[in-house]
């Protein structure tokens, strides 16, 4: 044991995540993690070197646009064998469906027009993980589960390195940090074709780096560089944008002038608007609904509008119905949404998550004003995220907004859990790493073998349904 204290946090991590995540990668089949076949098409539209979807024309019997692009019909083939898995507990996965897989050669010349709307409008930057491991592949083999394989190892990989990096940076609060990092649900994405590897790492370092900058003196001009880049990244990954105000937690004082402050500041905004405009630019033109079979943005809207009181209180009604479910599908609900981990395991992470904030023994603590932007920011964003989820994948006018996830939260998690950071450590932040680290083992254990459970079903004795 003296021997794994004397490892740092991050490197902890990385060999937790990669042994964890390999298994992950390996047990669950393809496709089975929520619209990886999309992701997998898009990544594989990006290699390709065509960056913007498209629309086709709408028939005479349907007035709605299809989004996607010409893509080898052997990925439409690969997706389809996998298709009655998906949401289905009673059927089971065969490692001979696996290995018949394997035979699946890519012809560029067979294309078919293959819809993928959802993730149609994220732009490459969501996909850089996974894109390294299809481009890598396709330059030595045409087998299709190879590259699929291989995109799906790249993008752990290049999670890990993210990760790494922010706990690295970051100058207290490591192991809360590794916690959301590393559980199930963060794993599992990290493990699978997913826009969150880019959503979860890049704002993971963004938090990481403006907590060194307001506790650590560093140049002005890095300051800007990394705080920069890092807001273009972000700006380009889905749209958790509204975190980008926390740049202002960094007292003015931090630099070496006001005139460094205010260009610094200016420079951050200007290639955050410009970033957004580009991007704009580049997607117009595609017409999206997420769920056209019940949803209509355009009424939506207007109801928002028109009636602002009820629509703030379904946000409030949302938020006491549908908290405990962001709060197990943030720790893990693994799959499709259709494999729950242990009860224990939902109880004992938010456990583990206060032992972690309540043993950091950095005597560093948040001044109100900074709090009070942080509190402001994380509300915000839960607006924006309710909002987006009324208006593009619930009824009109519905009394819940449907759609929610835990995983669309756990980018703003790290900075609301710095609401709670004390000066001195109430506890032995020896032990409880001890603790955390024992607790982790079990539960990522155990989560691999529901998975295991759930596709091939290995204790028969056990089956459930949900």
């Amino acid at each position: 044991m003296n021997k794994i204290l004397n490892l740092s946090i991050e490197k902890i991590f990385v060999i937790l995540a990669i042994f964890f995540g390999f298994l992950y990668v390996l047990i669950l089949p393809p496709f089975q993690s929520v619209d990886e076949g999309n992701h997998f098409f898009r990544t594989y539209q990006i290699s390709e070197g065509r960056f913007v979807s498209v629309n086709i024309a709408p028939d005479k019997k349907n007035d709605s646009f299809d989004v996607g692009d010409y893509i080898p019909s052997a990925l439409q083939k690969y997706y389809s064998n996998y298709i009655p898995l998906i949401k289905n507990i009673d059927m089971k996965q065969n490692i001979s469906n696996i290995k018949r897989d394997f035979s699946i050669k890519i012809d560029k010349n067979d294309r078919v027009f293959t819809p993928f709307a959802n993730s149609s409008l994220y732009s490459p930057t969501c996909y850089i993980g996974s894109l390294i491991g299809v481009i890598s592949a396709k330059i030595f083999t045409n087998n299709l589960a190879l590259i699929y394989y291989f995109g799906r190892i790249s993008d752990l990989l290049f999670y890990c390195l993210l990760v790494f990096w922010a706990i690295r940076t970051i100058p207290f609060y490591k192991l809360p940090l590794m916690l959301l990092a590393i559980c199930p649900m963060s794993l599992s994405l990290a493990s699978s074709y997913t826009s969150d590897v880019s959503v979860l790492g890049f704002n993971f370092l963004w938090v990481a780096y403006i907590l060194k900058f307001i506790t650590q003196d560093e140049k002005d001009i890095t300051k800007t560089i990394i705080l920069t880049l890092l807001a273009i990244l972000i700006t380009f990954s889905k749209s958790y944008i509204f975190i980008l105000p926390l740049c202002f937690l960094i007292s003015p004082k931090r630099y070496k002038n006001i005139k460094n402050y205010v260009l610094s500041m200016s420079c951050i905004a200007f290639f955050i608007i410009l970033s957004g405009i580009i991007w704009c630019i580049i997607s117009k033109g595609l017409t999206l609904n997420m769920n056209d079979m019940i949803a209509d943005p355009e009424r939506q809207i207007a109801f928002i509008i028109s009636h602002p009181i009820k629509y703030i209180w379904i946000m409030i009604k949302t938020f006491f119905v549908k908290s405990p479910r962001i709060l197990i599908t943030m720790i893990g609900v693994l799959g499709w949404q259709d494999t729950k981990l242990d009860w224990s395991t939902y109880i004992l992470y938010p456990i583990l998550m206060y032992f972690a904030i309540f043993s950091d023994n950095y005597k560093f603590i948040l001044n109100k004003w900074q709090k009070t932007l942080i509190l402001t920011t994380f509300i915000l964003g839960s607006i924006l995220t309710y909002t987006s989820l009324y208006v593009m994948w619930t009824p009109v006018e519905n009394n819940l907004i449907l759609g929610l996830n835990g995983k669309y939260f756990i980018p703003m998690m790290l900075p609301f859990l710095l609401l709670f950071k004390k000066e001195h450590s109430k506890y032995d932040n020896e032990k409880i790493t001890i603790f955390v680290l024992i607790a982790v083992l079990l539960i990522l254990f155990t989560s691999e073998l529901s998975l295991l459970h759930r596709f091939y079903n290995i204790t028969p004795q056990l089956y459930y349904k949900i």
